[in-house]
């Protein structure tokens, strides 16, 4: 079956050892007893600490596979799990690894702000940690906020700290009137979106920085103003694709820096359509990616999703494509380093 396929090895119940210090808060508590992998650690790292996991994590990428998982929302998964920082998880997912016998060892994020919300909390994990690294912008479901955040977000990309991207950003035509707010015609909606997805396109290239596309039931919009707004030689990540073969295959005909992200939804029994995407990309076009705290791989369904297992994504490409996961290892680490520079 597909799931053992993917899975690699027998799951077995987690027996993580609790780290030094608990985190005692309640909400801690809670998603520790809801988590079957939960553990609660309290102080935060210092920088000292976070700059020696940098270059263990260095010297692990030279010895072993490692991989970066390219999409994460780390702040939640902070929350989710009821760790106080990103050093913390760093830790917790370096215990995961060698309890579940990972083929390779995550040696760093990208977390995301793209939220009027969120952007303060990515910023806070990209400092607690020199593994973490940070993306802003504005998320087309919050594409409302974009009038408030711009210049935030203008800021923190010229100022901020291991910065590597722009977004995510993007069209979601998914429930587009339920989504759209009392009173709002939804093509004014997508109007909006449409606008900020636009501008964004624009500062990533004034930046020269890659731009991180989220694209859900829009993929005639979405191409089309890709191609309107984008220079051919854009680095452009297109995260957790689940769209048509076809719109794939004319993304990376259109840019040839541009490369897809696949999440734990290629696991899924139900994700065949994705697998079957995956099996007509390129090795060199495909970035690994958990798009945490959501869908969880196989055979973590049910859990909360966190980057140390976007592990299991490898093995799921490596299965369709008939390689070794080493291979997809190694080929998704360079294909991190051409879009990223990480």
């Amino acid at each position: 079956m597909l799931e053992r396929a993917v899975a690699r090895a027998v799951f077995f119940p987690s027996r993580l050892a609790f780290l030094r210090r608990r985190h005692t808060s309640t909400r801690a508590m809670r998603a520790a007893a809801a988590s079957v992998v939960a553990v609660r650690v309290l102080a935060r790292a210092s920088s000292s600490r976070a700059r020696a996991s940098f270059s263990r994590a260095r010297a692990m990428s030279r010895a072993s596979p490692t991989f970066v998982d390219t999409h994460a929302h780390v702040d939640v998964v902070l929350d989710k799990l009821g760790l106080p920082s990103a050093e913390a998880y760093l830790e917790y997912a370096d215990a995961f690894a060698r309890e579940h016998g990972a083929a390779a060892a995550l040696e760093a994020c990208v977390t995301i702000g793209c939220s009027e919300k969120s952007l303060a909390s990515a910023a806070a994990v990209v400092d607690g940690s020199e593994r973490m690294f940070g993306a802003y912008g504005c998320h087309p479901l919050s594409a409302r906020e974009w009038t408030r955040t711009r210049t935030r977000v203008r800021e923190m990309l010229t100022t901020g700290a291991r910065v590597v991207a722009v977004g995510e950003t993007g069209l979601d035509y998914h429930r587009i009137r339920d989504d759209a707010e009392d009173g709002e015609d939804a093509e004014a909606y997508k109007t909006t979106q449409r606008e900020a997805f636009a501008e964004q396109m624009r500062l990533a290239t004034e930046l020269g920085l890659p731009l991180i596309v989220h694209t859900r039931e829009a993929e005639t919009d979405t191409v089309a103003m890709m191609k309107e707004h984008l220079p051919a030689d854009a680095r452009v990540h297109v995260h957790c694709f689940t769209s048509s073969v076809g719109m794939a295959m004319e993304l990376l005909r259109a840019f040839p820096n541009l490369c897809l992200g696949f999440t734990g939804v290629s696991t899924f029994k139900n994700g065949q359509d994705v697998r079957d995407t995956i099996k007509e990309v390129p090795l060199d076009r495909i970035l690994l990616e958990t798009d945490s705290p959501y869908m969880a791989p196989v055979p973590f369904r049910g859990q909360t999703c966190h980057p140390a297992m976007g592990e299991r994504v490898a093995h799921a490409v490596a299965a369709v494509h008939e390689v070794d996961v080493e291979e997809v290892f190694a080929r998704c680490r360079e294909n991190t380093r051409r879009v990223y520079g990480i």
